[in-house]
């Protein structure tokens, strides 16, 4: 039997099967995330910070990240295999850092990336779930197009496909942005917070660093950019010859430090067996 058109089925059983799913637990998430985001944003424009909206933003994230986990791996296990498979997802590592800074002192700027994330996926949640379950399409209009009529675009697909386009045409500057922003803002900021003995963050933030490098294209291609940017401005022939020797000496110090750091993730990978 073909299952009912779904105008016929009434809003309330329609929105009450859809809020029923883990899919909606996860677009809940990521629409708190975004809202607590917006909100913490705007009271530090106030001067006047909350930071109950910070705490909300990363619970949402923690409700969208754990959905992701659980269908993914299922139920937790305590065994290695688990243990390996989460260390190389990257959703792990985003659950596991926006665990970190809820329960840490708010730090405004973590919050790019995963507002970034959240804006993409609930719109793509409302292109295929919030607009064909709130606003179906009328019986009519479906059946015209099964008899090979050509009626008026619905409403409902214009906006669907320009929601669609939309994201496809920023989705890759979006990413190329959270790269960019994990890589210099977050990590600039947590580097001052050096200067007040608060080494944790710093030390868990640089850990994820080093595997999103190995996992992103996006995070490599950042990486790789102000290795450039940084070797035209400091090493020789292209450097001021009124910087100091000192400065392109410690510079080459520092990279050389933060590649050891980054490749020795693949370096203490064991050799497959042959």
């Amino acid at each position: 039997m073909a299952p009912p058109q779904a105008s016929s089925v009434s809003l309330q059983d329609r929105v009450l099967a859809l809020v029923k799913t883990l899919q909606f637990a996860w677009f809940s998430g990521h629409v708190l995330t975004l809202l607590g985001s917006f909100l913490y944003a705007f009271t530090l424009i106030l001067f006047r910070t909350n930071p109950s909206y910070y705490k909300t933003a990363y619970f949402g994230a923690l409700l969208s990240y754990g959905v992701v986990i659980y269908k993914s791996h299922g139920k937790p296990r305590p065994n290695a295999e688990y243990a390996r498979k989460l260390v190389m997802d990257e959703n792990a590592q985003y659950l596991l850092l926006a665990f970190f800074w809820f329960f840490s002192s708010p730090i405004a700027v973590t919050l790019i990336p995963f507002a970034t994330f959240s804006a993409f996926h609930a719109l793509g949640y409302v292109r295929t779930n919030i607009i064909p379950t709130v606003f179906p399409r009328p019986a009519t209009a479906a059946a015209n197009s099964t008899n090979g009529n050509a009626p008026a675009i619905a409403w409902q697909v214009k906006t669907q496909q320009r929601i669609k386009a939309w994201t496809d045409k920023y989705y890759g500057v979006a990413m190329r942005f959270v790269a960019q922003s994990e890589v210099t803002v977050v990590a600039v900021r947590l580097i001052f917070g050096l200067f007040r003995f608060n080494f944790l963050p710093f030390i868990l933030y640089a850990q994820f660093l080093r595997f999103r490098y190995h996992l992103s294209t996006y995070t490599r291609q950042t990486f790789t950019e102000l290795s450039t940017r940084f070797d035209r401005l400091l090493l020789p022939p292209t450097a001021d010859p009124r910087i100091p020797a000192f400065v392109p000496k410690a510079y080459t110090v520092i990279k050389g430090m933060i590649t050891k750091f980054g490749y020795s993730i693949v370096q203490s990978q064991p050799a497959p067996a042959q």
